[in-house]
């Protein structure tokens, strides 16, 4: 079964002008300039790809889907844009947003539970109901309206304002509540990346005392350098953001290493040299990151595999609770 606007999906777009659309879903969505300026060159070079979505009631349009292209048209200079018009209400066009979003990475879990939670504080819609109209399972709205709720104001407004990422907030949640405004105020001063938060939250939930609580906020910056020195990609000698340039080197020059010997490896093919000596490629990538660990071993044999594994788990800075392997001969080349 589909929603109506699913199969009026195909219906042909119409000319809006900029200076009649509103930013309706602004409360729904984290500020992000980067990728609007990334839209702004995109509509630059290409024009305007996709349609946007709008909402058509007594107070005019306003977006549902499509912010990122509204804000860059604004700033190439007034004119009209591609949209797909609606007349629905609230609770829909909520819904909307998450269905519009539902296969990419745009809508984090933050923002999806700040429409979760509209849906249920705003409209009176039990979690229940609020599951069946966005076609999601209970469990599923649970989740995102918890991370809501666990999150204090001054979190919510910092991420509001960019100073915070999604990741940042679900370390943060790990924390009493007494303690979450201060490890707050620990990671914006110092500029802390989610994974240094998480050393961070980490080392104060197994703090003795507050003297050592205390110790941790003052020196947060070498208690991060006590935790990431015994991985194999840390240099003492460079800063933290040395050593995160370290780890991409050694990443890229992993995959760098790899297509040299496939491309070395065709041209003995393809003037008639001696066999390439059999080489083989493990691959390791954790589900949820894009970073991915490449090691060049001569042979399959069990210690190799082994050696193999630890040194991603190095590179990972941590051990997976499951790993999942794909046939091993297709690594081969």
């Amino acid at each position: 079964m589909k929603y109506f606007w699913q199969q009026n999906e195909e219906m042909n777009p119409i000319l809006i002008k900029t200076e009649v659309i509103r930013e309706w879903s602004n409360e729904f969505r984290l500020i992000q300039p980067e990728a609007v300026r990334g839209m702004v060159l995109s509509m630059r070079s290409a024009g305007q790809l996709q349609p946007i979505i709008l909402l058509k009631n007594d107070d005019g349009y306003h977006i549902i889907d499509g912010i990122k292209r509204y804000r860059a048209a604004m700033e190439l200079g007034p004119g009209e844009l591609q949209s797909l018009v609606f007349e629905v209400d609230l609770v829909m066009a909520k819904a909307m947003i998450l269905h519009y979003n539902r296969h990419s990475s745009s809508l984090s879990l933050y923002e999806q539970g700040l429409i979760v939670h509209s849906l249920i504080h705003d409209h009176g819609l039990s979690q229940k109901e609020v599951g069946r109209v966005l076609r999601q399972s209970h469990s599923r709205v649970c989740r995102r309206l918890s991370l809501v709720k666990k999150l204090l104001p001054e979190v919510q407004d910092a991420l509001r304002m960019g100073e915070l990422t999604v990741s940042h907030g679900r370390e943060l949640v790990k924390l009493p509540r007494g303690n979450r405004k201060q490890a707050l105020e620990v990671v914006i001063r110092e500029g802390l990346t989610s994974r240094e938060c998480a050393i961070m939250v980490d080392r104060l939930l197994k703090a003795r005392g507050s003297e050592e609580v205390s110790y941790i906020y003052s020196h947060i910056q070498e208690v991060i350098r006590q935790a990431t020195r015994g991985d194999r990609l840390y240099d003492s000698r460079l800063s933290d953001h040395g050593n995160r340039l370290l780890k991409a080197r050694e990443y890229h020059c992993g995959r760098h290493r790899v297509m040299r010997i496939l491309r070395e490896n065709e041209r003995r093919r393809s003037t008639g040299m001696n066999p390439p000596e059999p080489r083989r490629v493990y691959p390791s990538k954790p589900v949820y990151s894009r970073r991915q660990y490449i090691e060049v071993v001569e042979d399959k044999s069990q210690r190799t595999l082994f050696e193999c594994l630890v040194y991603a788990f190095m590179y990972f800075d941590g051990v997976a609770r499951e790993i999942k392997s794909d046939n091993q001969i297709l690594a081969g080349f």
